[in-house]
């Protein structure tokens, strides 16, 4: 079966045969088109917010905690909103759109550690742990109903129900240090150790599967829409994904020592990451293709990002109390026709004259004295 020949192809094997010079064309000179971000910074009403962790809410708009003891919201047309958390300097760690319609999350506060829920409209209620000091971190809604978080320090994962009922289940490698936790596109909890330097993936009724990460330790997690988890690896420089029979992939980071951290997927796919030391934000598709963009307040130390129900990207900027919002613009169907039509456009033109070339070559070669016949 005969192989079709391109433009591009047919102008490589014309001129080779007729031992003209080729003409490079490379796709420098119609190469497809970049993507392009809108970014659009909100700044916070509190001078000291300092935003951090951050949650699609049931109501359409965007959760994130502050350090300033507030748990607030922003619409996605920049309305801010915000809430004081009862408990005094109660160091919010994670945030979570929960079953139930309310927001969750953890707080750390010194001896005085305890899960909570807070209404779409402000109302607090607050669950204390009974471990002192096991600093309660990420939190996830599971796919059984109830609220699943780490406790890092007591080396534990924990499941709540929405009314409060609380158990815990130690984790399988000693001082595994638990950070971020997920519901797993295949009904099971996935969490991060990062002294242990693996994955675990949690039954519902609290079975343990642990998976070593090849390239160090793994940070925080993201559900992709391709089956697989994402994460990020701050020390090593790299984003990964792991499937859910444990097989990993990892990608270096382009910019060096940018300390990859918070990730979230978007409703394309792509995996949203915070180059917190670089002050950037990026994406990586499924194919592993990275696009870093440049955050424009300096220094703003990027903290938490979540993909919203706009279809945008939300980034909380910690140090300069911060929310931005990236609008991403892809290539147009337009412009990739453009440059499909010029990559054709430049191989036609090149083929005429390899062909013009060609006769006038003939033409000035006396008979007998052209190319050599094989007898």
């Amino acid at each position: 079966m005969r192989t079709a020949i391109g433009p591009l192809r047919r102008v490589v094997v014309a001129a080779s045969v007729l031992g003209l010079p080729i003409a490079p064309l490379t796709a420098t000179s119609c190469s497809a088109p970049a993507v392009v971000a809108d970014i659009t910074e909100y700044p916070l009403p509190a001078a000291d917010s300092l935003p951090e962790a951050m949650a699609a809410g049931p109501d359409g708009r965007l959760w994130f905690t502050e350090g300033a003891n507030r748990v607030a919201s922003v619409s996605t047309s920049g309305a801010v909103t915000g809430y004081d958390v009862p408990t005094s300097a109660s160091r919010m760690r994670d945030i979570a759109a929960g079953p139930d319609g309310n927001l969750w999350f953890t707080e750390a506060a010194n001896n005085d550690m305890k899960v909570a829920k807070v209404t779409t409209s402000g109302v607090f209620t607050e669950y204390p742990l009974p471990m002192v000091n096991s600093l309660p971190s990420s939190i996830s809604a599971g796919p059984d109903g109830n609220i699943w978080f780490t406790e890092t320090q007591a080396n534990r994962v924990a499941k709540m129900t929405t009314s409060g009922v609380l158990t815990e289940y130690l984790m399988p490698s000693f001082d595994s240090w638990p950070v971020d936790i997920v519901a797993g596109p295949d009904g099971n909890l996935w969490v991060t150790e990062v002294n242990a330097k693996k994955v675990a993936k949690v039954t519902t009724s609290g079975a343990f599967t642990e998976y070593m990460v090849p390239g160090g330790a793994a940070g925080l997690l993201a559900v992709g829409r391709d089956g697989n988890l994402w994460f990020t690896m701050g020390a090593a420089n790299k984003v990964g994904r792991v499937s859910t029979s444990g097989l990993f992939t990892e990608y270096p980071v382009p910019t060096p020592g940018s300390v990859p951290n918070d990730i979230a997927v978007d409703r394309d796919g792509n995996a949203w990451f915070i180059e917190a030391d670089a002050n950037k934000v990026a994406r990586i598709t499924t194919s592993g293709m990275i696009t870093e963009f440049p955050l424009p307040a300096a220094q703003s130390y990027p903290t938490g990002v979540v993909a919203g129900p706009d279809g945008n990207v939300w980034v909380t900027e910690r140090l300069v109390n911060k929310i931005a919002k990236i609008v991403v613009r892809e290539p147009s169907s337009n412009q990739a026709a453009i440059t499909v039509a010029a990559v054709v456009l430049g191989a036609a033109i090149a083929l005429t004259a390899v062909l013009v070339l060609d006769r006038k070559r003939r033409r000035n070669t006396p008979s007998g004295r052209g190319v050599a016949r094989r007898g």
